[in-house]
C-alpha cells in the first residue's frame, strides 16, 4: 500500500460528502467558551498521546518526550517524572502503590506512585510503529495479581504485577497496540492483524477469536483501540470502516455499522441507550441505537476523532485533530458548547479554512503525496488525539503539542 492511496483515502473520501441539515444547524449552534481559562496547564517536552490517569490527589500522564509525568491535581505542579527509552504514549495504570506505563522503548515499567523509583521493567521483543496514524500503545491493564498489555512485537503479555515476573504470552501476527479489558474471566484485545482474541484470564488460552471483515482498501481491518465492554456486549471500531458489537461470551455479531467516510478508531462511549464515537475519515460523531446499530444522529465535525467521549455533566464531551473540545447534547446532538486550546486558535487558519475543513494548501499536500508534511503541521496546532479524563466538572486532556489542561467545565456542562 502507497503513501499517496492512503492519505487519499484517510483525508479526502468524505470530507466534502453532505451533511443532514439538522447536523448542520446543531454545528452551528455551539456557544464558544471563549473567556473561559484554564484551572492550569503542564507542559511536557513532547506531544501527549496518553490519556491522563487520576489517583487520589495526583495525575499520572506520559509524554512523547521519553517521561512518565506525576502532576498534582489542584495546582498542576509536577511532583515527580521518570525517564524511559522512548515515548510513554499509553495511559498508565495504577494499583497498590505501583504506577504501569508502557513505552517505545518496548518495555512495559512499573515505578512507586509516590516518588517514581523504578521497581521493575519487563522488556518485550521491541516496539514499532506501525503506521503513521499508529500513535497509541497499549495501556497496561491491571487484573488481580497481574497486569496485561499489547506489545508492537506481535505478542499479548500478561505479568506478575508486583515482581515483573512472565505468567503467560500470547503470539499473534501483527503489532497489538489496543488496551486490553476484562469481564467474566475473560481478556478482550484486538491487533493490527484485525482479529480481536478473548484470552482465558489464567492461562492466555484462546476461549475464542472473531475477524473483522476488511475491505478492499484495508483487507485486514486493523483493530487499533480498545473494545468497549457493556451488559455482555462488545462494541469496537476498525480500520474496515466498520463498528461492530459482539456477544462477549462467543463472538456472535449481533450487529455491525460501516461508516461510508473510513476508518473508526475511537473506543465507543456506551450509555444505556447509546453507543457513542468519532470517526475518523467521515469526519462525523455519532450516536446509535444500542440495541440495533441504528443511526439516532450524527453531526459534523470537520476533524477526526482518535480519542473515547466522556460525560461531563449531562454532556458528551470529546476532542478532536483541530485542537476544540466539544461538548454536546447526547440525546439531540446539539452541541452546546466549545472550547479552543490557545494553540490551536494562533495555527488554526494555517490549516483550516473558514468553515472549519482544510485549507487548499494542506489538501493539495495530500494530494502531491505530501502528507507527513500536512500531518506535521496539523500536529503542531495541538491536536487532542487523546481521550480527556473526568473528575467532577473538571476536564483533563493532553494535546500533540505537549500541554496538559485542567479545564473546569461547570456553567458549561449540561
Amino acid at each position: 500500500m502507497t503513501i499517496r492511496p492512503l492519505f487519499a483515502c484517510v483525508f479526502f473520501a468524505c470530507m466534502g460528502a453532505a451533511l443532514p441539515l439538522s447536523a448542520q444547524e446543531h454545528a452551528q449552534d455551539a456557544s464558544p467558551m471563549e473567556a473561559l481559562a484554564p484551572t492550569w496547564t503542564f507542559e511536557t517536552g513532547g506531544p501527549i498521546y496518553s490519556s491522563p490517569t487520576l489517583h487520589g490527589n495526583s495525575i499520572y500522564l506520559g509524554s512523547g518526550d521519553g517521561h512518565l509525568y506525576s502532576v498534582e491535581m489542584e495546582t498542576g505542579v509536577e511532583q515527580w517524572r521518570f525517564e524511559t527509552g522512548g515515548a510513554v504514549d499509553s495511559a498508565p495504570a495504577v494499583a497498590d502503590g505501583m504506577v504501569y506505563a508502557v513505552s517505545r522503548d518496548g518495555s512495559l515499567h512499573a515505578v512507586a506512585a509516590d516518588d517514581g523509583t523504578l521497581r521493575w521493567s519487563f522488556e518485550t521483543g521491541g516496539e514499532r510503529m506501525l503506521d503513521f496514524w499508529d500513535h497509541y500503545l497499549s495501556d497496561p491493564l491491571v487484573h488481580g495479581d497481574l497486569v496485561v498489555f499489547g506489545s508492537g512485537d506481535g505478542a499479548i503479555y500478561a505479568l506478575d504485577r508486583l515482581s515483573g515476573d512472565l505468567q503467560w504470552s500470547h503470539e499473534t501476527t501483527q503489532v497489538v497496540h489496543a488496551a486490553p479489558v476484562v469481564g467474566d474471566d475473560l481478556i478482550y484485545i484486538g491487533g493490527f492483524d484485525g482479529i480481536l482474541y478473548a484470552l482465558r484470564v489464567e492461562t492466555g488460552e484462546v476461549a475464542w477469536q472473531f475477524e473483522t471483515e476488511g475491505n478492499p482498501g484495508f483487507p485486514r481491518g486493523d483493530i487499533q483501540r480498545a473494545v468497549a465492554l457493556y451488559d455482555g456486549v462488545l462494541y469496537f471500531g476498525s480500520r474496515d470502516y466498520r463498528l461492530y458489537a459482539l456477544d462477549a461470551a462467543d463472538g456472535r455479531v449481533l450487529w455491525s455499522l460501516e461508516e461510508s467516510g473510513g476508518w473508526i478508531i475511537a473506543t465507543p462511549l456506551v450509555t444505556d441507550d447509546h453507543v457513542l464515537f468519532g470517526a475518523s475519515d467521515g469526519q462525523r460523531f455519532y450516536a446509535l441505537d444500542r440495541s440495533t446499530g441504528e443511526v439516532a444522529w450524527t453531526i459534523p465535525v470537520f476533524t477526526r476523532v482518535f480519542g473515547t467521549a466522556v460525560l461531563v455533566g449531562d454532556d458528551v464531551v470529546f476532542g478532536g485533530f483541530n485542537g476544540k473540545l466539544m461538548g454536546v447534547d447526547p440525546e439531540s446532538g446539539k452541541v452546546r458548547w466549545t472550547y479552543q486550546t490557545p494553540a490551536s486558535k494562533a495555527l488554526f487558519d494555517a490549516v483550516f479554512d473558514e468553515e472549519g475543513r482544510l485549507t487548499d494548501e494542506m489538501r493539495a499536500l495530500y494530494e502531491d503525496g505530501r502528507g507527513r508534511e500536512a500531518e506535521e503541521r496539523l500536529l503542531q496546532m495541538g491536536s487532542i488525539a487523546a481521550t480527556p479524563t473526568v473528575r467532577g466538572t473538571m476536564v483533563y486532556f493532553g494535546t500533540t503539542e505537549g500541554v496538559l489542561y485542567a479545564l473546569d467545565a461547570a456553567g458549561f456542562a449540561g
